[in-house]
């Protein structure tokens, strides 16, 4: 997206807002599907689950994974149709696999024996079951994030694992196996220890139909070739259908958050204080995740001042004055960046946070009172709102008077 189409968005609609580029969502999934041809696709619908985007992947020929009600209810609303939704995660009532098996969804990952409990009392004759392993080994990723270590809560480890299998093959309803070994994974030995972590699990189960590797690649360099190398190995040996589950690496880069620069402090470091933080962009905080953060070139002034805001004219900054990019709230972990190389910057100056589709407006919050913020698709350099900035009465728009 050029600077001067983020600027026309950020004056047409406000800030902060959210904008994904669809053209990128299409590129990122052709890359997949050039990468691994062999595989079908289920977007991780955590990672954005935008309506306007859903849509697109549909359109695109993608399925689903999703976590909970909420998630299924989004995806079969946007038209994922339910044979091709994965149903996952950790939190499986009676409620949630009674609606799963209603809808007709296809597939289910069991990611307990208490899950199996659950499901083995829901009448879901048509839904077949994949068992999430714990493999137990470091990822190489943020903690947060290894969701194969063996303290991580996802899965089973592999004795009972296979226990779970043999209790679901009795059904006649057993697919295979699934490891999703962490997210932001950018070693590219994992893809390995998940083919070995696998092998064995197939050798007693060597009918199982389905294998899925999850999701996680990082992003923005991801090791394609070597993930792809060692799954298509793994799949030549064993003759199984492959799911993957990408999230952040279909929407991450498509995605930046637009926000201005209320006030600049400056001290033993300058302080560039923005009207979008932690409540709009939560990563940084949780995670201490970088986006870049850079001037939009050539915006000026929404205040009207006469001042163009052109990151050509300022020179080289403030060497040595080391930047932070803070957010509006009373928190120090407010913060989209920290250490950000900035020009000097002004009031009303726009700022563009990429790589911000993904985990963003997803776990965005209205904490300390904050309006979650608009979003915005861009197709072909055509932009439109697909969901409106929320306004005060949307904080209490829930509550019950007592």
């Amino acid at each position: 997206m050029t600077d001067a189409l983020l600027s026309l968005i950020a004056r047409r609609f406000g800030t902060p807002t959210y904008v994904y580029d669809l053209d990128v969502v299409d590129a990122q999934v052709a890359r997949l599907r050039t990468a691994f041809p062999f595989a079908d696709l289920r977007y991780a619908v955590k990672a954005n689950a935008n309506g306007a985007l859903l849509r697109h992947l549909v359109a695109l020929g993608v399925g689903a994974e999703a976590l909970t009600e909420g998630e299924l209810e989004r995806a079969l609303r946007a038209g994922f149709q339910p044979v091709q939704v994965v149903l996952g995660g950790p939190g499986h009532t009676p409620g949630l696999a009674r609606r799963a098996a209603e809808t007709g969804v296809g597939l289910v990952s069991l990611d307990s024996v208490g899950a199996w409990r659950v499901w083995r009392g829901t009448e879901a004759p048509d839904t077949r079951f994949l068992v999430r392993v714990n493999p137990g080994f470091d990822p190489h990723t943020h903690e947060h994030l290894a969701t194969a270590a063996a303290t991580s809560k996802f899965g089973e480890p592999t004795d009972a694992a296979l226990a779970v299998a043999r209790e679901v093959a009795a059904t006649g309803r057993f697919a295979g196996f699934h490891v999703h070994a962490g997210s932001m994974l950018d070693d590219e030995a994992v893809a390995g220890l998940v083919v070995a972590a696998l092998e064995p699990l197939y050798a007693e189960f060597p009918d199982a139909e389905l294998v899925d590797f999850g999701g996680g690649l990082a992003v923005p360099r991801p090791p394609l070739a070597s993930f792809a190398a060692a799954y298509e190995r793994f799949v030549q040996r064993s003759g199984k259908r492959v799911l993957l589950e990408p999230g952040r690496f279909v929407i991450a880069e498509a995605g930046t958050l637009l926000t201005r620069v209320l006030h600049v402090k400056k001290g033993a470091r300058r302080h560039v204080i923005a009207d979008a933080g932690m409540a709009d962009l939560l990563r940084p905080a949780l995670y201490g995740a970088s986006h870049p953060v850079r001037l939009v070139a050539g915006d000026g002034d929404p205040a009207g001042d006469g001042r163009a805001a052109d990151a050509g004219g300022r020179g080289g900054g403030e060497p040595g004055l080391p930047t932070d990019v803070d957010g509006p709230l009373c928190e120090n972990a407010d913060r989209l960046g920290q250490d950000v190389e900035l020009p000097a910057v002004e009031t009303g100056d726009l700022l563009a946070v990429g790589t911000a589709g993904a985990y963003g407006f997803a776990m965005a919050s209205n904490y300390a009172g904050s309006l979650r913020p608009a979003e915005v698709v861009v197709r072909a350099g055509e932009a439109r709102l697909v969901r409106r900035r929320e306004r005060p009465e949307d904080l209490w728009r829930l509550e019950e008077e007592v």
